[in-house]
């Protein structure tokens, strides 16, 4: 069983004109044997607000839109679970058979979230393939929701939105911090990461503040876009 075949469904949240992005993730599901574009996969269309009403940028409060909304669609249509990723996602050569060995342990566990892209340095024995985390957690690529904290997760983020920023409580901020956030004051509910990291982000063009010279400049572009390619081919070389 792959991991899109475990969860009830797999959001790619994905600007509409980033038609770069889609084919790159495409490549990254064919090359690991996984089909998307179909009833358990797909695309989820991103939002685009044009100011940032407190947010770090216009594009920050999108992607905390975005995010939101697919977990909302998650509980209006009364699945089980849903994993998030973004159309950045990169997945390492090993994923399919570490994947299996950790949802296996998945299936015995009482779980809210599941990192199973992170930065998190393990130090206990490689015997088992998750690992219990109380510690704040920076990314937001690649995660799932567990259905049962559908409700007070969307009810903080909800209120998350209303709050000034800078809130004691939590204000607009990043996705990723949100979710620390959370978890921080929800200790109750259970947060595990996949060891290793399973997936990680290609280098590519952020859509979350406005782009930089390098991408915007008509002679800089192709170069910018061609050392990104060298990169992510070294990357993958290596993972």
């Amino acid at each position: 069983m792959t991991i899109i075949d475990y969860f009830d469904r797999t959001a790619i949240i994905n600007l509409p004109e980033r038609a770069d992005r889609r084919a790159e993730t495409r490549e990254e599901f064919k090359r690991v044997g996984w089909q998307i574009e179909n009833k358990k996969a797909d695309f989820f269309t991103a939002t685009q607000p044009e100011i940032a009403a407190g947010f770090p940028s216009a594009g920050v409060k999108g992607c905390f839109l975005s995010h939101m909304n697919a977990i909302k669609q998650a509980k209006h249509d009364n699945l089980s679970n849903i994993l998030m990723m973004e159309d950045d996602i990169a997945f390492i050569s090993d994923i399919n058979k570490i994947a299996s060995e950790a949802l296996q342990e998945l299936d015995k566990t009482e779980w809210g979230f599941l990192y199973l892209g992170h930065g998190h340095i393990s130090d206990h024995t490689p015997d088992k393939r998750l690992e219990e985390i109380s510690e704040p957690l920076l990314l937001k690529h690649f995660y799932a929701v567990n259905g049962k904290i559908f409700d007070r997760f969307l009810q903080f983020l909800e209120k998350v939105l209303e709050r000034p920023p800078g809130h004691p409580d939590g204000g607009p901020m990043y996705f990723d911090g949100a979710l620390t956030t959370f978890r921080m004051q929800n200790r109750d509910i259970n947060t595990y990461v996949i060891i290793p990291s399973i997936g990680y982000q290609r280098s590519s063009r952020t859509d979350l503040r406005p782009p930089s010279l390098w991408d915007t400049w008509a002679f800089l572009s192709p170069m910018t876009a061609g050392i990104r390619r060298i990169k992510n081919v070294i990357k993958r070389s290596t993972r």
